[in-house]
């Protein structure tokens, strides 16, 4: 038996024992064919075991696996419900990922005040996707007030978390903002860092 046989052998038998983690690994196995025949529905009964014992990345691999239907049907019902279970453990780019699903009424009912709200927290948990589209809806006004400084901090801050995206869209806010509008979301922007240990 090869090492990689030997190695696929343990993480089953861990998994089968009830081990989240190797159920994990199982499923990225599965997922993946690393060390072991590509299979998708291998891959969900294992995310699945996972995800169920709270583990966050299996929720979201599961998750974007019913989302994207790859190799398995697209369940959008299924996207949103694990997106949620690891949003509300506090995973930014489910926070991130399930704004996205209100927002565009995938899997959930369309609703601006939840996309916002989670869009909110996985900005503030440093996710720089999220930081884009929270800047995006204050300068649209989406859900929120329309609110020129409160769009540029939340860019000023994406682009420290090293976004490009962030970077085009701030070049752009800059000649539409006044002075004032911009000094103002520099300082938020500073005491956000700041606060969040990045600076």
């Amino acid at each position: 038996m090869s090492k990689p046989d030997d190695e696929i052998k343990v993480v089953r038998q861990r998994a089968e024992d009830g081990d989240a983690e190797s159920q994990f690994w199982l499923a990225i196995s599965y997922h993946m064919g690393k060390g072991i025949a590509k299979d998708c529905e291998q891959a969900v009964i294992w995310y699945r075991k996972a995800a169920e014992q709270n583990h966050t990345p299996a929720q979201f691999n599961l998750a974007m696996l019913f989302y994207l239907g790859d190799d398995v049907p697209k369940d959008l019902k299924e996207t949103a419900k694990w997106m949620t279970r690891a949003a509300e453990q506090g995973e930014a780019a489910s926070q991130n990922t399930l704004a996205v699903l209100y927002y565009n009424g995938e899997g959930v009912e369309k609703n601006m005040e939840e996309a916002i709200k989670w869009w909110r927290r996985s900005a503030e948990n440093g996710n720089s996707k999220a930081q884009v589209s929270l800047g995006a809806m204050y300068y649209d006004g989406k859900g929120v007030a329309k609110d020129m400084a409160q769009a540029l901090k939340w860019h000023y801050i994406s682009i420290e978390n090293g976004s490009d995206d962030a970077k085009q869209n701030r070049d752009t806010l800059e000649k539409e903002a006044t002075p004032e509008q911009i000094s103002t979301a520099k300082k938020l922007s500073d005491e956000w860092m700041k606060e969040h240990s990045l600076r």
